[in-house]
């Protein structure tokens, strides 16, 4: 429900930016980072099923990395209509209705038959699901000033990575097999859909689409922040602010949907067989489950450390291609130990650390380049076409593991696909917006080395203090402080 306030008559007080976006983070990020943990719940509980699904369904390897992966395709072609809904619809009511149908969608996986009725379902989540996570990266762009927006991104990584936990979880729902005449497969999927219904019922209600909406903030900081975030949309020009047609036809678009197919082609072929993987080292299901979750929590303090690096300089493009490189490596040493256990899991812990760091910095780059409604489009097309590697993962390990009767080539595979992600994210980096602190609303690049001796800023009022005109622009890039 939208408040209505009325019209500012005195100056805004100054307040200071770290206490309003603490304010916002505090009360926005722990729900968006509770969506996404049920959010990979529901995409990845079919890696937890296939332990004694496939089986029972006589299901092979490469039919079931296509089940798997094949939710990617249906995701893919309404992402960017779901996004561009969300601009008109607002983030409250469209983020329900997706979090809503995606887990009646979940529970009712758990009456499929065969191959076949697993597929359409599987299809029918990817429609659910669309538009979720690009139109969350779109309402971050609403609340959050560029310098804060990779503590937001590793806040809603790290519960992705705590999403680990779930693998136990759904490994301990299996041993409900049997109950009620259900397959224990069968009452993961229906127990593990709950979620996503009752979180979409509470969002309707907790999560407001933009900074005038909510009374937690006062009226000065509500002011503040919605100029903040217009003056810094001013000062990127018209390249970052132009239609979804614009956002859409970027090359730049373009360059990083080819990034982002490579890094979930490793993610989630990773996510998605891990279990079956760890299977292999003759373990049961609640110890696949416990050691599966170990990497991605190993992740978690990297991932915040690495993002709150990169928000103090600035810096976007190498702090993923660093942490990319970082998770090539341990994948391909996982590829080479596969037969040893322990070692193995050292090659896929530090593969989680650098995948999970890398996929926080990696949304922070079109979200530095990308503005309005051409950032919701952009971040539609490059998770939508991004996601395309969701789907290739997946099959890639099914078709390997049956042409080879293991999964070392596989493993070795996410490796090669990230170093592939370094070498053409690398061609960004003559982008000076991907490179060194985010430029501030009135500066020019001669303010930029100068500013960054700052500390944090303290906010000033509404932004009137802006530098004014082209000349104090000229003079003010001339002085020495």
């Amino acid at each position: 429900m939208t408040a209505d306030f009325p019209p500012r008559t005195d100056p805004v007080p100054p307040v200071l930016e770290k206490d309003v976006l603490r304010k916002v983070a505090r009360r926005l990020l722990p729900f968006i980072g509770l969506c996404y943990i049920v959010l990979y719940l529901d995409r990845l509980n079919i890696g937890v099923a296939a332990l004694t699904m496939n089986a029972e369904l006589g299901i092979s390897a490469t039919v079931f990395g296509f089940a798997a992966g094949v939710y990617f395709w249906s995701y893919t072609l309404f992402e960017v209509p779901s996004n561009l809904i969300l601009t008109r619809l607002g983030a409250r009511r469209w983020i329900a209705r997706i979090m809503i149908t995606w887990g009646l969608v979940t529970m009712a996986t758990a009456a499929v038959q065969g191959t076949t009725s697993l597929i359409v379902m599987r299809v029918l989540l990817g429609f659910a699901e669309a538009g979720f996570s690009p139109g969350m990266l779109y309402f971050l762009t609403c609340w959050f000033p560029k310098r804060a927006r990779g503590r937001g991104m590793a806040v809603i990584v790290a519960f992705i990575a705590i999403s680990g936990l779930c693998s136990p979880i759904s490994a301990e729902l299996l041993s409900l097999d049997g109950v009620a005449g259900l397959s224990g497969w069968r009452w993961m999927f229906i127990v593990t859909g709950i979620p996503a219904v009752v979180l979409g019922l509470v969002c309707l209600r907790v999560l407001p689409d933009r900074p005038e909406d909510v009374t937690w903030l006062s009226a000065g900081e509500r002011t503040w922040l919605r100029e903040r975030l217009d003056a810094e949309r001013a000062a990127d020009g018209p390249e970052g602010s132009h239609s979804a047609l614009r956002g859409l036809a970027s090359v730049r678009t373009l360059v990083l949907s080819m990034v982002f197919i490579t890094v979930t082609f490793a993610l989630n072929g990773y996510g998605f067989w891990m279990p079956q993987i760890l299977k292999t080292f003759q373990l049961s299901n609640t110890q696949v489950g416990w050691l599966g979750a170990l990497p991605p929590l190993l992740a978690i303090a990297p991932v915040v450390l690495w993002t709150r690096h990169s928000d103090r300089t600035g810096e976007r493009l190498w702090h993923f291609v660093v942490p990319c490189a970082v998770g090539a490596a341990g994948f391909l040493f996982a590829a080479v130990t596969l037969d040893r256990p322990v070692p193995a899991m050292v090659g896929f812990c530090v593969a989680a650390v650098g995948i999970y760091t890398a996929l926080a910095s990696f949304f922070l780059l079109p979200m530095s380049i990308l503005h309005g409604t051409a950032a919701a489009a952009g971040l539609a097309l490059i998770n939508g076409l991004g996601n395309l590697g969701g789907y290739f993962g997946p099959q890639a390990v099914g078709l390997i593991k049956d042409a080879t009767g293991g999964f070392g080539w596989a493993v070795a595979a996410f490796g090669i696909a990230l170093l592939l992600g370094c070498a053409v994210a690398t061609s960004l980096a003559r982008d000076g917006r991907l490179r060194g602190r985010p430029r501030a609303p009135g500066e020019t690049p001669g303010d930029r080395a100068a500013d960054e001796l700052d500390g944090t800023r303290t906010a000033f009022d509404g932004g009137r203090t802006r530098w004014a005109g082209r000349g104090a622009r000229s003079l003010r890039t001339g002085e020495t402080r």
